[in-house]
């Protein structure tokens, strides 16, 4: 019999439990009989997190996360749910067949990431070549003291002059062109010729969490400078590359950052490289000053202490004072490690040395004082605004209190006024957003014990029984549509394969129907008959409303006959 993806996902799970893959990244501790962490989903103090080797399933009764361990790594590492499936079955030997229509996926797609992933292993190793045969790139690296050991482990390369060298290797390998275009290897003329992208820069594979190259930045050699050119050239956003979902030497860094509890966020490429070969080796890269909100959800996922390691000038301080406004609304302890303006991390480590840097660390200015600092320096009325709607946005209810006073006493403002502005500028944003979205979404599965949801609940924990409830009547008398939905998805999936094809509400209310804190699944008979009579209720009230209905719309002879119905109906009931 061939081998099916339900096999690979039960062979999976079967090599790597739920609470072993949690361990990676969180510090579980027993409560009672389950496991628990503060979840890295959202911001708390009190643990909400839970999960079970027994069950496989993780749940946050906090923010409702849930899921599976492809979920939860998928979370983690920004994957979906078939590069999660992939990752896992590297890791633990497990072969996957090819995925059909009937697993879900869609084959095409599938195939053109797998060729930009292989274009991008192949201009890794070109570029690694190239580095390794060239005098200027050798002297360059030279020059700026990047030892090989750093050179080899972040996979550092070269692109050479030439306008073919990369097409020509794509091209003989039987690769589309195109493709290349697409990931931002090749570029394409007017007149259809292909042609390499990157010239004359040393380049640095922009990897994903597990090592797979997935972009690149180049910085151009100075001996090889045009003057013309951009000091650095990147790839844009592609199907295997979003630039506001990675941060480079993350794959290199996570280890490090879980043991040590801390991350240190900085600018640039070489600022990474230099930091790990003085020992600092939890250190990445953000990829540009922007900071966008996937970047600060991915280093909340990794860590609650950040230290900002910005250059000392104009745009790198004012890159760090945003970063520390996007950092302390999430419940995030951060500090700014403040560079003299004359130098950078790369400079000042090896120009000064380990012990100028660490007095430098010692020194740093916690994040909100930075913030106050900076604000100090603008008009009162954009501190008051800035500060108005920094407050706004924290997350944790008892950070606002501090933070408030903090700002208040730091700015020289009056905190009930400040306060007050907060009020009423969160009303003014509930009321726009009320106006927009014209109702508050509904949950795509009952929250209350309706009908459906009770009927949902046996379907979820029994779903070899589904058959039985569709013979009960159960779907038939099912009224929310997303239930409906729900339901065919329970019809149309198996339980270890159902959790990728649910959205985030359905999965939550799967695993809740499923966990370890579920009631035990030995009364399978007595929920099966409870469910029985509700239907059997719910077919009794909808028949008298419809008899009911009949008569008030009939003549005398056929009132009489339909109350001798309903009068039937009620004594055989």
């Amino acid at each position: 019999m061939a081998r099916t993806s339900r096999d690979a996902i039960a062979e999976i799970k079967a090599k790597l439990s739920m609470v072993d893959l949690a361990r990676r990244y969180l510090e579980l501790r027993p409560m009672g009989n389950r496991l628990v962490a503060p979840c890295p989903f959202h911001n708390e103090k009190t643990p909400s997190f839970t999960c079970s080797s027994e069950k496989g399933l993780y749940y946050c009764f906090g923010c409702q996360a849930a899921g599976d361990i492809f979920d939860f790594y998928g979370r983690m590492n920004g994957m979906d749910f078939r590069e999660s499936l992939e990752a896992l079955a590297e890791e633990t030997g497990v072969e996957l067949p090819r995925f059909q229509k009937a697993d879900g996926f869609a084959p095409k797609q599938v195939s053109h990431k797998q060729e930009m992933m292989k274009m991008h292993e192949i201009a890794a190793h070109h570029f690694r070549k190239n580095l390794q045969q060239s005098e200027i790139a050798g002297k360059y690296v030279a020059e700026r003291q990047i030892a090989e050991e750093v050179l080899e482990r972040f996979g550092i390369g070269f692109s050479t002059d030439s306008w073919q060298a990369l097409a020509d290797i794509f091209k003989r390998s039987g690769f589309n062109l195109d493709v290349a275009v697409e990931c931002g290897l090749l570029l394409k003329s007017k007149n259809g010729r292909y042609y390499d992208r990157f010239r004359n820069r040393l380049m640095f594979p922009i990897r994903d969490v597990n090592g797979r190259t997935i972009a690149f930045g180049g910085r151009v050699i100075p001996a090889l400078d045009d003057g013309e050119s951009a000091k650095y050239l990147n790839t844009n956003g592609t199907p295997i590359y979003k630039k506001s979902q990675q941060l480079f030497g993350l794959d290199l860094a996570r280890r490090s950052v879980t043991a040590q509890k801390s991350i240190m966020i900085t600018e640039g490429y070489m600022d990474v490289l230099t930091l790990y070969q003085f020992g600092y080796t939890n250190a990445v890269a953000c990829l540009g000053t922007s900071f966008p909100e996937e970047q600060v959800k991915r280093i909340t996922e990794l860590s609650k202490n950040v230290e900002l390691l910005f250059d000392g000038d104009n745009p790198g301080r004012e890159a760090a004072f945003k970063a520390c406004g996007k950092l302390l609304v999430k419940g995030i302890s951060c500090r700014v490690v403040l560079f003299p303006p004359s130098d950078d991390i790369d400079s000042l480590l090896k120009e000064k040395g380990k012990e100028v840097f660490e007095n430098l660390r010692a020194n740093s200015t916690e994040g909100l004082s930075f913030c106050i600092q900076t604000l100090k320096k603008r008009s009162p009325k954009d501190a008051v605004e800035w500060s108005r709607e920094f407050l706004g946005q924290i997350e944790m209810p008892e950070l606002f209190q501090p933070m408030a006073t903090k700002l208040a006493l730091g700015l020289g403002i009056d905190e009930a006024e400040l306060r007050l502005g907060v009020v009423e500028q969160k009303k003014a944003q509930n009321t726009r957003i009320n106006a927009q979205s014209g109702e508050s979404a509904k949950p795509a599965v009952p929250k209350k014990k309706t009908a459906d949801a009770e009927i949902l609940t046996v379907a979820t924990r029994y779903p070899h029984r589904l058959q039985t409830l569709q013979e009960m009547g159960a779907d038939l008398i099912l009224e929310s549509p997303k239930a409906k939905v729900y339901w065919d998805k329970l019809l149309q999936y198996g339980e270890d394969e159902i959790l990728p094809f649910l959205d985030e509400s359905e999965k939550a209310f799967w695993v809740k129907c499923r966990s370890a804190d579920a009631p035990p699944r030995n009364n399978e008979e007595g929920e099966l008959l409870a469910i029985y009579h509700l239907i059997q209720a719910k077919q009794k009230k909808s028949y008298v409303q419809s008899m009911v209905a009949a008569v008030r719309e009939s003549g005398e002879d056929a009132q009489k006959a339909y109350l001798r119905a309903l009068y039937a109906q009620g004594r055989n009931n």
